[in-house]
């Protein structure tokens, strides 16, 4: 029969909309972001970001340069060999005096803690090899396994509070050769700094269950804690130190949550402009009281430009979820591969900078995590600066529902190529097989894998396109396990293991033309 006389059927998988919400990439302007002269010696704005100064890697090595008593460090990992140099010549030149606090425990440095912590990937053995290096030159380490702060004080006269873990993948990204954004402050009050200095004083010796001596080989033993030597006065308002420490320690029971208050009062302080960020989104949905339930009272109470930083992260279905609430909510959603900051700024008058995610599991209800109440200050205005600055450069947008097209387009993932047959399909198929695929194609995603065959996984099918003639592809129809939605979770994930091996793969634009 001629190609004229056949009945042709179309069936537009381009516009089909995948159900879950997807980080897009977007062409950001990329430039650098340029620091301002400080003008407040109590608290002033440090920062990284591509392509620009390291201002907080740069500052932290020259408080330990600086040091002439002893030196505080809290970080969830520490590795970045600068500053492990810097802290090797201060722990000489201080005949000790160097006292390192990390969340590594036994039991930590044997498990996968990117589920633990906002990181990809660790290397264990490379983290276990530093933690040897610091205690055979004579550094004071001990383990807390809820730590997840990151700060430095130094003689108790001057302290760094950041966002940033003190070690290379978080202070410069090696693989693209910029920094992670990260956000914090250099403090100089001499009321917070002592604060911060007992608190750091009561982790060490009433939250600490593990330790490393100092001077000997590597091994964490376990260690009873005692009661803290110190008292730590709560916060007087205003600019000052805040923290998360909701645990349970040597001296008792303690619900310590200072970022959350600050989170909650900043939003409802908020009328014209709010900014957030932060690095993953855990729990928002079924602790809608940690954010979304504040949001919705300020954005009816006030005409709010409510603006969200996040890192992109299309490899977490309960975290690209999470933002898609906050997206239905009327936020604006700002996705960045490399964003690490957390902070809230209301109106550039009120805000704080810290480093707890808006996380309900561990953050700002549990854990210890430390932050700064910056209201009224300069750095306050700074970090306003540098978010806005984020935002504007932010490379990935969030698409709440995607259609196909946008995903073959710039769907944030390395998995993802290009289609590679062209706008258009043409396809022989039987009547029963081509209406299962229609109805199958309701709802996406629509995924392609190209290896000794063509394959489309539609929901719960999978069709198989052979080539036939004349550019036409046969199509037959299976059952699809794990279906189509699992299937790209699964993808997303990008286990390590299947990089070198698996197919060619993407979601799948084309119009499929059927002749029967």
């Amino acid at each position: 029969m001629p190609d004229g006389d056949r009945r042709r059927e179309e069936l537009d998988l381009g516009a089909v909309t995948a159900p879950e919400g997807y980080f897009l990439l977007r062409q950001a302007p990329g430039r650098p972001f340029l620091d301002a002269p400080d003008t407040d010696q109590e608290y002033r704005h440090r920062f990284t970001y591509r392509d620009s100064t390291n201002s907080i890697r740069r500052t932290a090595i020259e408080l330990i340069q600086d040091a002439r008593h002893k030196i505080f460090l809290a970080s969830f990992r520490i590795g970045d060999r600068e500053l492990l140099e810097a802290l090797f010549a201060a722990v000489d030149r201080l005949r000790g005096g160097v006292y390192v606090i990390t969340s590594w425990t036994e039991q930590s440095l044997t498990r996968d803690l990117s589920t633990l912590e906002d990181i990809d990937e660790v290397d264990v053995q490379a983290q276990k090899k530093r933690f040897d290096e610091l205690t055979r030159r004579g550094i004071a380490l001990r383990g807390h396994e809820g730590c997840h702060a990151k700060f430095l004080v130094v003689d108790d006269t001057v302290a760094l509070v950041s966002s940033a873990n003190l070690e290379t993948s978080a202070l410069v990204d090696t693989k693209r050769k910029r920094a992670t954004g990260e956000n914090g402050v250099v403090i100089g009050d001499p009321a917070e700094v002592d604060r911060l200095a007992r608190f750091f004083t009561r982790l060490w010796f009433a939250g600490c269950t593990w330790e490393a001596l100092p001077g000997a080989e590597y091994a964490l033993h376990r260690r009873t804690p005692v009661p803290s030597p110190v008292v730590v006065a709560p916060p007087a308002g205003g600019p000052g130190v805040i923290w998360t420490y909701d645990t349970e320690d040597a001296d008792g029971p303690h619900q310590e949550r200072g970022i959350l208050a600050a989170l909650h009062d900043v939003i409802g302080r908020a009328r014209r402009e709010l900014l957030l960020a932060t690095f993953s989104l855990v729990g928002i949905r079924d602790r809608p009281e940690l954010l979304l339930e504040p949001l919705r009272r300020a954005m009816a109470a006030h005409a709010l430009d409510v603006r969200l930083l996040v890192r992109a992260r299309n490899n977490m279905p309960g975290h690209r979820a999470d933002t898609a609430a906050l997206a239905e909510l009327g936020v604006t959603i700002h996705g960045d591969s490399g964003t690490h900051a957390k902070g809230v700024i209301a109106d550039g008058r009120y805000g704080a900078l810290f480093s707890a995610n808006f996380d309900a599991v561990h953050g700002v209800y549990s854990g210890v995590e430390v932050g700064t109440r910056l209201d009224g200050r300069p750095a306050l205005a700074e970090a306003r600066r540098y978010f806005r600055h984020a935002m504007e450069h932010a490379d990935l947008m969030f698409a709440p529902a995607p259609t196909q097209r946008e995903l073959d387009h710039g769907l944030g993932s390395r998995w993802r190529r290009p289609w590679p047959h062209g706008e258009r399909l043409t396809v022989m198929a039987a009547e029963a097989d081509w209406r299962r695929l229609v109805d199958a194609a309701g709802n996406g995603p629509v995924l392609w894998e190209e290896g000794p065959e063509l394959r489309l996984f539609v929901r719960d099918v999978v069709a198989t396109l052979r080539p036939a003639r004349s550019a036409q592809f046969q199509l037959t129809l299976a059952d699809c396990r794990p279906d189509a939605a699992a299937r790209m979770r699964d993808w997303c994930a990008d286990r390590p293991a299947a990089r070198t091996s698996r197919p060619m793969r993407g979601c799948c634009p084309a119009i499929l033309t059927r002749i029967s």
